[in-house]
């Protein structure tokens, strides 16, 4: 039984290859065939020949692949296929493990569930052809507009599927840029259909932006928003970061003011321009009613109590700073910021002190130790701030920097605990600044 078995399985694969190669030389011979009908003049004019000639380069492209899908588990892949896999290794893809299964003209990437993620097509049937069937169908469209509508409808919707889907292979495989010409592609299949993508234009914009092709992304997330796919705001905000990126900031304000006439209680808007508005130095008043606003509309949101920090710092309102800094702490006490940030306001009060003390005639001993005395609490105070941010996060170097430095000071006449705080700070410091070197 068991011999039977391996004949039958034998015969079964000498028949699953004899049925590709048979497959592959149809696909030849209407490959040619159609080469000859576009060459033809009279025949060129047609828009019927050009969505044949979609159709063959559209079978090209993926003839290969036209059985992969993804989700599927790769057993049930491997018995639809009828190559056999070369080699199998493990490779991590956007921070995940994977099985690589190397084909001679694709390979298949297998998920940690042993499910089809994505795959990647080394070569095409003939090169170029998932282009030329868009081509193809394009010339159709336009000797004849209703061609979609009618005899071109299946393939378009394919060609459409196709982009769609190696647009996202390609995506998950970081080549961004050729994802972004993908999904573009495919929102002007769409256009072709009398319909509007505007996920697809969106991811468009996505995938340029990622891929730091920072025009392109503009042009796709604009021309979402022309057709009204604004995520309520979302896309502006997205269109104002990268105007940032380029060092555009008066053009990023100006889209962010425009869309919170729209959406005005849109918090991720409103926090955005703040920042625009910290960054470009912007009337402080102007800045402090939409950070009163932005805490009217979501008052435990951190980031825009480290804003109004920031602010007043700008504006030499140590005492409000500070509080504000503190206040985030409150809200979350993980914020390593908030107290780092408030450490260095005490800190800068105390060595106020001391400046002013340092700048007294020698002879006035008397008011150079006030002073000292009065900056000591401030020291400790920056301390203890200080360190609570050095326990959330140790790995931030300026806040043990910092912290030698106080330590420093409290040595000289703090006795040998402070000598061994002073030792820890500046060993620890010095051991990161290897690290960083390394």
């Amino acid at each position: 039984m068991k011999k039977l078995l391996l004949i039958l399985a034998a015969a079964a694969t000498a028949w699953t290859a004899t049925a590709q190669t048979k497959a592959l030389d149809n696909l030849n011979k209407r490959l040619l065939k159609s080469d000859a009908t576009v060459a033809d003049p009279k025949k060129a004019g047609s828009a019927g020949t050009w969505v044949d000639r979609a159709t063959v380069l559209l079978d090209a492209s993926n003839i290969y692949t036209k059985e992969l899908i993804a989700g599927f588990s790769i057993e049930q892949s491997l018995n639809l296929i009828p190559d056999e896999y070369e080699e199998i290794v493990e490779v991590e893809v956007g921070g995940k493990p994977h099985k690589k299964y190397i084909f001679k003209n694709y390979d298949i990437y297998v998920d940690k569930n042993g499910s089809v993620a994505f795959w990647s097509t080394k070569n095409e049937f003939r090169p170029g052809a998932l282009n030329g069937a868009f081509d193809a169908l394009k010339r159709a469209h336009e000797l004849d507009p209703s061609i979609t509508t009618g005899k071109g409808y299946i393939v378009a919707q394919n060609l459409l599927n196709q982009f769609q889907t190696n647009g996202m292979n390609l995506y998950n495989l970081g080549q961004k840029a050729e994802a972004g010409a993908l999904f573009g592609k495919a929102a002007e299949v769409n256009e072709m259909l009398g319909e509007v993508d505007s996920v697809m234009i969106y991811y468009a914009g996505v995938a340029y932006n990622e891929a730091g092709e920072l025009d392109k992304a503009l042009e796709y997330l604009r021309k979402a928003k022309e057709i009204g796919y604004d995520q309520q705001g979302g896309i502006d905000s997205y269109i104002s970061y990268i105007l940032q990126q380029q060092g555009k900031n008066e053009e990023a304000i100006a889209t962010l003011e425009e869309a919170l006439v729209k959406y005005p209680t849109n918090n991720e808007l409103v926090t955005r321009l703040i920042d625009l508005y910290v960054l470009s130095k912007r009337s402080p008043d102007k800045v402090v009613a939409m950070l009163d606003k932005a805490k009217a509309l979501d008052s435990t949101n951190v980031q825009l109590y480290l804003m109004e920090g920031s602010l007043w710092e700008q504006m030499g309102e140590s005492e409000k700073a500070e509080a504000a800094f503190l206040k985030s702490t409150e809200i979350d006490p993980k914020n390593h910021v908030g107290y780092m940030n408030a450490g260095i306001m005490k800190a800068r009060k105390g060595d106020a002190l001391v400046e002013q003390a340092n700048k007294l005639d020698i002879n006035d001993v008397k008011g150079y130790n006030a002073l000292i005395e009065q900056a000591i609490p401030y020291y400790d105070g920056a301390i203890e701030l200080l360190e609570k941010a050095h326990e959330i996060n140790p790995k931030e170097i300026g806040i043990v920097e910092m912290l030698k430095g106080l330590y420093y000071q409290k040595q000289q006449d703090g006795g040998p605990a402070m000598e061994a705080k002073f030792k820890h700070y500046s060993d620890l410091l010095k051991s990161m600044q290897e690290e960083e070197t390394k």
